[in-house]
């Protein structure tokens, strides 16, 4: 990614107010505020690097972190919140069980994600996919977890609306937040109506597109971008943040996670978020 020269100094003078960055919260919960943005760990690489990207998110100061036992990544994780000597309290940890795989697998898989994080509690677990047999035993377990305080939220991702009424139909403690694909380029708008009628709090991954739905190449993003004397990036970051959903990013160096956090300064206007809307399933030649 190449920035301007106006965007380079921008850069700069953000890497040198890293320290002082705060990222808005918001409650899904009872006592449970999220952070807007959280760093997705698993997607740029599985090891040493995502102890790496993981401390230089926590020096800056942001609280929110993404994560999953399928991810591979967990013990990084740990690793650097150990190192960055940041309170428990401070942080707000996500993770995920694989599938609805019933009571005793659901059970065990918290406790694994436990002991690789190193922490006595989560923040929000989510189902990660709605697949396997048992959702109704898997979400026992879930509210069991809530209610011993082993779990503050919990949640799901990649349910589609068929996913989240099976759900409903029985849940005793709603899930407050579905997490699935969103960026200008994709995005299950008939998903969002439903999860905002229910009060399911919406959150997205993959905010910067991916493949030939990449945000950056798109020449309406980047006029926009212009625009404001932002990148491209943080254009598709403040779309999100606008319709007031959250999002977690893979921000993999200082500099990205330092331009992918800075969303708050600016605003995108009516007219500038309805060419945006309208960029649905647009693709670029990669």
């Amino acid at each position: 990614i190449s920035y301007s020269p106006s965007q380079a100094m921008r850069l700069s003078v953000l890497a040198s107010l890293a320290a002082a960055a705060v990222i808005p919260t918001k409650p899904i919960a009872p006592g449970v505020d999220m952070p807007l943005i959280s760093l997705g760990t698993g997607g740029p690489s599985i090891g040493t690097d995502v102890s790496a990207f993981t401390a230089s998110w926590l020096e800056k100061g942001f609280k929110g972190i993404d994560t999953a036992n399928d991810y591979r990544d967990q013990p990084y994780v740990a690793e650097a919140i150990g190192e960055a000597g940041v309170a428990r309290k401070d942080l707000f940890i996500t993770t995920k069980v694989p599938g609805s795989n019933g009571y005793d697998a659901t059970v065990q898989a918290v406790q694994e994600n436990l002991q690789q994080l190193k922490t006595t509690y989560l923040d929000l677990l989510l189902i990660h996919y709605p697949r396997g047999d048992d959702l109704k035993g898997t979400w026992q377990a879930f509210e069991e977890l809530f209610a011993n305080k082993t779990v503050r939220a919990v949640g799901v991702s990649n349910f589609m609306q068929t996913d989240l009424e099976q759900l409903l139909a029985f849940a005793k403690v709603k899930p407050v937040i579905n997490q699935c694909q969103h960026n200008i380029l994709a995005h299950m708008d008939d998903l969002i109506a439903y999860c905002n009628s229910t009060g399911i709090h919406y959150e997205a991954y993959q905010p910067l597109g991916r493949g030939s739905q990449s945000i950056f190449d798109n020449p309406t993003i980047n006029q926009v971008a212009q625009a404001h004397n932002v990148s491209a990036a943080q254009v598709a970051m403040r779309w999100i943040i606008q319709q007031g959903h959250f999002v977690t990013v893979q921000a993999g160096t200082p500099e990205h996670q330092d331009v992918d956090t800075d969303v708050f300064s600016f605003e995108l206007t009516d007219a500038e978020v309805k060419q945006l809307d309208a960029l649905q399933g647009a693709t670029v030649v990669v």
